[in-house]
């Protein structure tokens, strides 16, 4: 099957987009014209506006709150570098996450407003460019609608450090804000984090409110390497406020809103908590035992279940663990202490097959030939090619 989703640490982190995509538009867009002004007025920041269209009675968007806008992009010459209008799909981000002279601009207008967008270089993407669609210090010039604002919630409260800040020996500055209860994470348990962050001076670069995501690991999912540290000092209700010297955080490349070599400021709640579980000990089904399906499937029934039989689509929640047939193990849901959900047709064919011959309580060992699984190529760097893979299933629950 697919490996249920554990986000990374910088995967969490989501809503970093720092500016729109640069995809080179085509057709009748690359000769569209770029509006002209209409009583164009300059900001103290040296951003030039001009409102083509007037806006409605909504909200003016503030930093943290979504946008969804359609937009075109060109270079002073004309050429076009980007157009939401072009593939007709507008974007939605947040304001902050985007260039300067777009938090700024959007925060002028009001849903239903039409803006022509003068940005200079210094508010867009600087002496560098964004090769090879932008050049070094390049002028960009928008025409921008904005059709819908989502206010954010309430930002989170940055704290300066007390007292009670400790320094490990890594140069990580750490805080706790709540103790927590229960032991301590350890490297095998999963868990779930709430995070928001912000650079020293206080401005936030993302939280959980804004991206909507939690993370959910373990410790060996983690690529950022405070991470990796801090979790392991923390308990189910733990908070910490954390200082991340670069070398622990996004070091020398920086991020949108973040120079390079910069030091950041965390915090990070434990909601929850989970040991693992104990894997089963492989085993192959006897010949004398195994049944085949007409595809090649082959399937051992452990335990019958008594409740409901899933089919296609459905959403099904189960505790598996997956062997190579010399029974070494490549993902185990009972290591991570919690069962997986997805809907059938969004796995493997053995899976979405073997699955619809169980029933809820039922326990089964499944034989999957590779054409069933991940076939000539395999799943690099566990699953080798042509690989026929072991799985025993606990089917615990069925949804439509």
């Amino acid at each position: 099957m697919k490996r249920p989703l554990v986000v990374c640490a910088a995967a969490a982190l989501l809503g970093l987009v720092g500016a729109l995509s640069a995809q080179q538009p085509a057709g009748a867009q690359e000769r569209r014209p770029i509006p002209a002004d209409k009583d164009p007025v300059t900001t103290p920041s040296g951003l030039r506006y001009s409102v083509l269209t007037p806006g409605g009675e909504g909200p003016r968007p503030k930093l943290r709150d979504a946008v969804t806008v359609h937009y075109t992009g060109w270079l002073e010459d004309g050429t076009i570098f980007d157009s939401s209008v072009a593939r007709g799909q507008p974007a939605t981000f947040r304001l902050g996450q985007v260039i300067e002279g777009w938090n700024e601009g959007l925060a002028l207008m009001t849903p239903g407003a039409r803006h022509k967008l003068v940005i200079p270089y210094k508010l867009a993407y600087g002496e560098q460019g964004r090769p090879p669609t932008i050049p070094p210090k390049a002028t960009l010039i928008f025409e921008v609608e904005l059709l819908e604002v989502q206010v954010a919630p309430e930002a989170p409260v940055f704290r300066a450090a007390t007292a009670a800040q400790t320094t490990t020996a890594s140069g990580l500055k750490v805080e706790t804000l709540a103790a927590g209860e229960g032991p301590a994470c350890t490297d095998q348990d999963s868990f779930v984090l709430r995070y928001a962050f912000w650079t020293t001076e206080g401005k936030l670069l993302d939280c959980t409110a804004d991206s909507g995501q939690e993370i959910r690991a373990r410790t060996a999912d983690l690529s950022l390497r405070f991470m990796k540290e801090a979790v392991l000092l923390m308990k189910k209700g733990s908070r910490l406020r954390l200082e991340v010297p670069p070398a622990l955080g996004f070091g020398a490349r920086g991020m949108p809103g973040l120079p390079p070599n910069s030091t950041t400021v965390w915090e990070l709640e434990m909601i929850d908590l989970t040991a693992p579980l104990p894997v089963p000990a492989f085993a192959a089904t006897p010949p004398d035992k195994l049944k085949k399906t007409a595809s090649g499937l082959g399937y051992e029934v452990l335990k019958e279940g008594t409740g409901r039989q899933p089919k296609m689509g459905e959403q099904v929640t189960v505790h598996y663990a997956g062997w190579l047939t010399d029974g070494t193990l490549f993902d185990a849901s009972f290591s991570r202490g919690e069962m997986a959900t997805f809907r059938l047709g969004q796995v493997i064919p053995g899976w979405n097959e073997g699955l619809q011959l169980m029933k809820v309580g039922g326990v089964c060992r499944f034989t999957i030939p590779a054409d069933q699984a991940y076939g000539a190529r395999g799943s690099p760097p566990v699953i080798p090619p042509d690989a026929t893979l072991v799985f025993l299933v606990e089917l615990h629950g069925v949804e439509d």
